[in-house]
């Protein structure tokens, strides 16, 4: 048997991120980042995110952030809002299969969230289109 190891002597790890300075805090970056975040893990799972959608932005030769490519495509194919509606609603009888950006719409509709964008209804046809814009009120990430 193994020996009962004092709570007292274990040493917990905890990894942060990097502290900036607020003057040099990217607000709009941030707020993107842990959108997709929370979208990537509600549609796949904690444990179970691909290594390409851990991170979902890459940086070009000028120095620019920009989305990775598939990231774009997950996003604009519905996919990912399809599969993370999918693992929130599995405990609703009523919810129909979610198979493409209308049903999803339609289904957070029907329980009274409501998918604006500057106090405008998100239609299926505003996901579809390229570029891809994820918050237009937000400089510098307008065009994604």
């Amino acid at each position: 048997m193994g020996e009962v190891q004092d709570i007292k002597d274990v040493k917990k790890i905890f990894i942060a991120p990097a502290i900036k300075y607020f003057d040099h805090y990217d607000f709009a970056r941030a707020k993107i980042g842990c959108s997709l975040k929370w979208l990537v893990t509600k549609a796949y799972g904690t444990d179970g995110v691909p290594a390409d959608l851990r991170d979902p932005f890459y940086t070009d030769q000028y120095d620019q952030e920009h989305l990775k490519p598939p990231v774009v495509s997950l996003l604009l194919s519905a996919d990912l809002y399809r599969r993370a509606g999918s693992h929130i609603l599995k405990s609703d009888p009523a919810a129909g299969p979610l198979l493409g950006h209308d049903a999803v719409i339609q289904a957070l509709a029907q329980r009274g969230l409501y998918v604006t964008e500057q106090e405008r209804l998100v239609t299926e046809r505003d996901l579809h289109r390229r570029p891809l814009q994820m918050v237009r009120a937000l400089e510098g990430y307008g065009d994604i």
